[in-house]
């Protein structure tokens, strides 16, 4: 009885294994699948950009984000191919125990086989209960062989269950096994592709850097825009928390005398509905929507590595996003179209959204569909980005807390 009991022990085991792999096959099939969506989408990006035969900086940027998702898709492959790896042996080493202890109990079982084929005489049964010295000890002697038909019976079950599920865990073993070929030939391909993308964009590189003096006047440029887009958005976020400070101090008045009144937490004082809106905006950091429905980001907040002249730095105060030609922005949440900002080139407006004390900026729009003083709510099309004439459509987008920059990655979903 104590072996069959260690089988229990050891399937349990198993079982605990696999649920534990199965938790982490799904999180890295979620991330690869997830990774293998982005080169798709990018990939995209770059159909619509050859039609442009000329090499283009944006193709290269988006290269560079394709290659960094490659590599996080090969190292998210090996992750799986090395817990494939501690599966495997795991599993093979509690087969090979569990089918060590069935060969023992065979072994015993086929002794009591023995045993009882040369007692298989029922005359020796009958004289074994009737030379009891009284009836109790006879009743007894009953018992005995029938306890030993019983148990006789249920080895050769247990021995049954135990092999149909050893023969399934090998079946399954089998299976990961060859799960771990198809990551390894997953995984070769991979490195192919990304040993080929590697050296194409080191080659576009070497051929945009050839136009540095074009480069360093976009640079300089750009840089201007958004010096004033900067001014124009300072000015009317101060004018805005004026507006606000007004709203918050005629309902203090209208609420005078009243005790206990909740007090705002955010630098900026404000009424009880804007109050509302920003704690709903700030209960939301890490969950707000993207301003795009896809795209990568191509411009980080703060100080950003230009992509081809590798000594210049850039301050970016938000992020960039490159999208697809045709691609709308919306609102990341509820909120007040507080200003549509024309910028002073290209063609292109702003739209400011205040969100009781965080406002929101979306930049680079070709069109607007928003006006000012309008109720917008989260996902509204606010405006269709801007495709340039190398192809680049690509969204600035800022965020605001009263008059201080915020990093909009760690407040958006990642």
């Amino acid at each position: 009885m104590r072996k069959c009991s260690k089988y229990g022990c050891l399937l349990v085991l198993i079982a605990l294994s696999f649920s534990v792999f199965s938790q982490s096959k799904s999180q890295l099939e979620k991330k690869q699948k997830h990774l293998q969506s982005q080169i798709q989408e990018m990939n995209g990006m770059l159909d619509e950009l050859s039609k442009n035969k000329k090499i283009s900086e944006v193709a290269y940027i988006i290269n560079v984000k394709k290659i960094e998702a490659r590599e996080q898709l090969i190292e998210s492959i090996n992750e799986e191919i090395a817990e494939l790896d501690r599966q495997i042996a795991t599993q093979e080493g509690v087969i090979d125990s569990l089918q060590r202890q069935m060969a023992l109990a065979r072994e015993q079982y086929a002794k009591m086989l023995v045993y009882a084929y040369k007692n298989r005489n029922s005359v020796n049964s009958v004289i074994f209960v009737f030379s009891a010295p009284d009836f109790q000890v006879a009743y007894k002697r009953i018992k005995y062989l029938k306890k030993i038909a019983e148990y006789r019976e249920y080895q050769a079950k247990e021995l049954r269950v135990a092999q149909e599920k050893v023969e399934g865990k090998i079946a399954f073993l089998e299976t990961q096994k060859s799960r771990k070929r198809r990551a390894l030939g997953n995984k070769y391909y991979e490195k192919q592709k990304l040993t080929a993308e590697k050296s194409e964009n080191q080659e576009a590189l070497q051929t945009l850097q050839k136009d540095e003096i074009t480069l360093r006047t976009k640079i300089k440029k750009k840089q201007r825009e958004a010096q004033q887009l900067n001014k124009q958005i300072e000015e009317i976020i101060q004018r805005e928390i004026r507006l606000a400070q007004e709203r918050a101090r005629r309902e203090r008045e209208r609420n005078a005398g009243v005790e206990n009144r909740p007090k705002n937490t955010l630098k900026i004082e404000l009424n009880k509905v804007d109050g509302a809106l920003s704690d709903n905006f700030e209960g939301n950091k890490g969950k707000l929507p993207w301003p795009v429905p896809n795209g990568t980001i191509s411009a980080k907040f703060g100080a950003n590595r230009h992509p081809v002249l590798h000594e210049v730095t850039v301050n970016n105060n938000g992020i960039n996003i490159l999208t697809s030609k045709g691609v709308d922005a919306t609102a990341i949440f509820d909120g007040n179209v507080v200003a549509i900002i024309v910028l002073p080139s290209g063609g292109k407006s702003a739209v400011l959204i205040q969100h009781g004390a965080y406002f929101t900026m979306y930049s680079n729009l070709n069109t607007v569909k928003v006006k000012k003083g309008q109720a917008v709510k989260i996902g509204q099309k606010l405006g269709t980005i801007k495709t340039e004439d190398d192809g680049r459509t690509e969204i600035h987008f800022e965020l605001w807390k009263g008059g201080e920059k915020q990093n909009p990655a760690t407040w958006i979903k990642s």
